[in-house]
């Protein structure tokens, strides 16, 4: 019986009772523990029987001491396999979700395919969350560096295209984040589909960390919205100031609900993070503001070489805020190729350095000819900066690291009119679980007369040895065994249906780390 995997960033470590365990009676409680600290306002844990039915549903509750923990009171379960979905939300507001089997008695049901099948993290409303950070990021980022432009590069009063152009960042920003204080709720609820005018989970989102940042943000950027009706102030030294310290605390709202709040040491994880937005707005925000009012900044020298200054600054910040994030969140640059994240953080570092190489070539442009050659090499920095926008908004809602997997393999194995059905949890180093569960392909049941196992690992050069089993129930048997290293591993089972003959089974397993 595999487990289904988790979906976002925390993993689940361990459970009560354990993926693939047999019980001789039905647990009175699941209880789940996960390798961080989780949320549960929109937590969900469901029971479902081997035809996939919903038997059983439950509000979990966190441990008061130990917020890794998650635990909910179940109805009495009768003889059979049953299957847990289970639904939390990680430590950086992201929702997490996986599933697992166990069964009680002595029967035995396939549940492979509701396990495997369970798509309820790929809903809809998770891309609609996709586009929502991706217009606020870009939102977010154009105003910051817009504002940034305009008051130490702009040598006269901003243009009516380059002010109706911050207004509408500080529309893309705000319409987002209210959009996702109400999406939220039903996102992490696992709601397949939404309706904005339905409100009832928005008092539970603003009782998480999410939903009190993105209120926050909210009131800022409303706060925002009055520096932008003073523009005419923008040389004094309090707009600068209030335009200043408001720009920082809208990029910590950003932090606050991504990864860093989730890595150890939170503090300097969030304060790079800070730094590096702060940074990509000053870059990249005001590149957009330029590409959108050309006429009017690629007029004035001066004001392309404060831009082409600041944003080499801004390539140092973001170049080193941006390793020592990745190295913090991935653990080293080994899981670069084999994770998502990697693969996509790759993509993502490919287009920056274009970004670059091509600013470089406009600084070269700039400095012999002037800025009225830039208008085409603008555009294009500009379109390029915007699929980085939109791989970063994906990155977001993407694990940074490989998460620990309680995931079991299973073999069916026939022989000499024997059946044996065995699940090893979780095949990985260190300690891991056996249950053999022996039957007959000719229908009788008979229990077998003896049992035992030893495993070995030919790659190096260790022997067979004993495999500790207990009868747990009728023809069912049990081990606690320890993989000391990964590589393919070697088990036997030497059964005997009766005094007179033994079969062997044999089968290879491949544990990782």
């Amino acid at each position: 019986m595999p487990a289904g995997s988790a979906s976002a960033h925390a993993g689940l470590e361990g459970s009560d009772p354990k993926p693939s365990s047999w019980l001789a009676s039905s647990p009175t409680e699941v209880v789940l523990h996960f390798d961080e600290s989780v949320g549960v306002v929109f937590a969900r844990l469901k029971i479902l029987d081997q035809d996939g039915k919903e038997v059983f549903e439950a509000r979990p509750t966190r441990d008061t001491n130990d917020h890794t923990t998650v635990r909910a009171n179940i109805d009495k379960l009768g003889d059979g396999t049953w299957v847990v979905v289970w639904r939390v939300t990680s430590a950086d507001s992201h929702p997490v979700q996986g599933s697992f089997a166990f069964s009680v008695g002595t029967s035995l049901s396939d549940v492979t395919s509701i396990l495997t099948g369970d798509e309820g993290h790929k809903h809809g409303l998770n891309n609609l969350f996709n586009i929502i950070r991706f217009v606020m990021f870009a939102g977010v980022m154009a105003l910051i560096g817009g504002v940034g432009l305009v008051m130490f590069a702009a040598k006269k009063p901003p243009s009516i295209r380059t002010r109706m152009s911050l207004w509408g960042a500080w529309t893309f920003a705000i319409v987002a984040s209210i959009e996702a204080l109400f999406a939220y709720g039903p996102h992490a609820s696992g709601v397949k589909v939404y309706n904005f005018t339905d409100l009832s989970l928005l008092g539970d989102t603003m009782s998480t960390t999410y939903g009190q940042a993105t209120l926050l943000r909210i009131s800022l950027l409303l706060g925002f919205s009055l520096l932008l009706m003073k523009m005419e102030f923008c040389n004094k030294r309090v707009w600068r100031l209030s335009a200043i310290v408001t720009s920082v605390f809208v990029a910590a709202t950003l932090s606050a609900v991504g990864h860093p709040s989730g890595q150890s040491p939170v503090a300097l994880s969030f304060s790079f993070d800070v730094l590096h937005i702060l940074a990509v707005s000053l870059w990249i925000g005001a590149l957009f503001l330029i590409t959108i009012d050309r006429k009017f900044w690629l007029r004035s020298t001066q004001s392309m070489l404060w831009f082409s200054r600041v944003a080499g600054y801004s390539v140092a910040v973001i170049a080193v805020t941006g390793v020592v994030q990745s190295m913090l969140l991935m653990g080293g640059p080994h899981n670069l190729i084999v994770l998502e994240y990697g693969q996509k953080l790759i993509v993502k570092v490919g287009l920056v350095l274009v970004l670059v190489a091509i600013g470089a070539l406009s600084r070269a442009t700039l400095r012999k000819s002037g800025p009225a050659k830039l208008h085409q090499s603008i555009v294009v920095e500009s379109l390029i900066a915007l699929i980085v926008v939109a791989i970063t908004a994906l990155l977001v809602a993407i694990p940074p690291r490989v998460q620990i997997s309680n995931a079991p393999v299973q073999f069916s194995l026939k022989q000499s009119g024997l059946i044996a059905d065995i699940t090893i949890t979780p095949a990985r180093i260190g300690a891991s679980e056996i249950h053999l569960n022996m039957g007959s392909l000719e229908g009788s049941f008979a229990q077998m007369t003896s049992v035992t196992a030893r495993m070995s690992l030919p790659s190096k050069n260790i022997p067979n040895g004993p495999i500790e089993l207990q009868r747990t129930g009728p023809n069912h048997y049990t081990a606690v065994v320890n993989f000391a290293f990964t590589g393919t591993w070697h088990i036997e089972f030497l059964v005997k249906p009766d005094p007179s003959r033994t079969v062997l089974f044999t089968t290879d397993v491949k544990v990782g780390e």
